[in-house]
């Protein structure tokens, strides 16, 4: 029996032995991004199968929810922005440049925003017929991205250390400048904050908005090279090389990192559910997943998921972890509410959650969005 069959299996027996709830599954699909075919997976979360294999003529690397249970993939080294409508049909297409980074909106209507590594400029795109609105020139090659509600876009120019930002109410960006690399930009959820993970350094470093002033700096124990915000976007956690460990930094009141909690082996990706409050954590050289009970701050549980999680999105009812496995080309899923803490047990890796399914889903898949279904 190969792994695959084996973590299907176990994964099936443990759904068989449990008294399931009338809905185990969530309405909706997970759209799955996998490159090496240059299609994207849909696979229907209510019966945890998958629908249809979406081509769209280039390899994806982002998919973004759109209005209505649409959605927009980014195919980068195309150049281009397909919108997928509620039926799965690639609804249309619109090629912007010869190359593009990045995929972000400041909400599910709102227009869409994207980079061109080679001209160094950020474009504003309508999301109805996808073409460029508004062009700016940036000042690095752009690595990172991120927007607010309002429209204030944060860009990352990782080598040469800039970072500026676009206001609407500014008709010049506003530029800081690092003494070396630096990682992924993110908004605090008021906007007012923006937190920029500072390669050299090895810190947190926390920028005013719209300025970029230096609020704080704040040193962390790992390289600061996957950011998370709880839910409710009251801490933020920070992974990397370094240390076997998950950072859990306050962006409100004292600004401060509260705790360095240990978090399996290499620590790498993560994600939050809301109600309970976890984080799964993925080992960025192994096979597992850890479980960290955010309120306890406690890692209470292990789960094996395949041969290398590499992304992890949880459903927006917080029922399902679904994890990415590139390498095996698999979506491993976690049923949170099924998750069981012991206090009596003494070793905390073998407590905890369990897999619940496991389904191959192409080549090479590297990101998910989950759309709800329309009635």
């Amino acid at each position: 029996m190969t792994r695959r069959s084996w973590l299907t299996a176990c994964g099936f027996a443990l759904a068989a032995s449990c008294a399931r709830p009338k809905r185990i599954g969530f309405p909706g699909y997970a759209l799955v991004a996998t490159a090496g075919d240059q299609t994207v997976t849909a696979v229907d979360l209510t019966r945890f199968q998958i629908v249809r294999s979406i081509p769209v003529s280039g390899s994806p690397t982002m998919i973004a929810p759109g209005p209505h249970g649409t959605s927009y993939v980014l195919t980068p080294q195309t150049g281009s922005i397909h919108l997928i409508d509620n039926d799965l049909n690639v609804a249309s297409s619109r090629h912007l440049a010869g190359q593009l980074a990045g995929l972000e909106s400041a909400s599910a209507a709102g227009n869409l925003w994207t980079t061109t590594p080679a001209t160094r400029e950020l474009l504003e795109v309508n999301s109805a017929g996808l073409e460029v609105v508004r062009r700016h020139k940036l000042s690095a090659e752009p690595t990172a991205i991120d927007v607010t509600s309002t429209g204030r876009v944060a860009v990352a120019g990782g080598r040469e250390g800039i970072v500026e930002l676009f206001s609407p109410e500014n008709s010049r960006p506003f530029r800081a400048q690092f003494p070396g690399r630096i990682g992924e930009v993110r908004f605090r959820s008021d906007g007012k904050l923006l937190l920029v993970a500072n390669y050299h350094d090895r810190s947190l470093t926390v920028l005013s908005v719209p300025d970029l002033e230096i609020v704080a700096d704040l040193p962390l124990a790992m390289q600061p090279q996957n950011l998370c915000f709880s839910v409710d976007r009251g801490q933020l956690f920070v992974s990397g090389e370094g240390m076997d460990a998950v950072a859990i930094v306050f962006p409100f009141d004292m600004l401060e990192v509260e705790q360095t909690v240990l978090a399996g082996r290499n620590p790498g990706v993560m994600a939050c559910s809301g109600t309970p409050a976890y984080l799964f954590v993925a080992s960025a050289d192994g096979s597992d997943v850890c479980i960290l009970n955010i309120e306890t701050r406690k890692v209470f549980g292990i789960v094996e998921v395949g041969q290398g999680p590499d992304f992890i999105r949880v459903t927006p009812d917080s029922r399902f972890a679904l994890i990415l496995d590139r390498t095996s080309g698999d979506l491993a899923v976690i049923y949170i509410p099924g998750i069981r803490q012991n206090p009596l047990r003494t070793d905390r890796y073998k407590t905890g959650g369990a897999l619940f399914t496991l389904l191959p889903v192409g080549n090479t898949p590297v990101h998910l969005a989950v759309v709800p279904k329309l009635a």
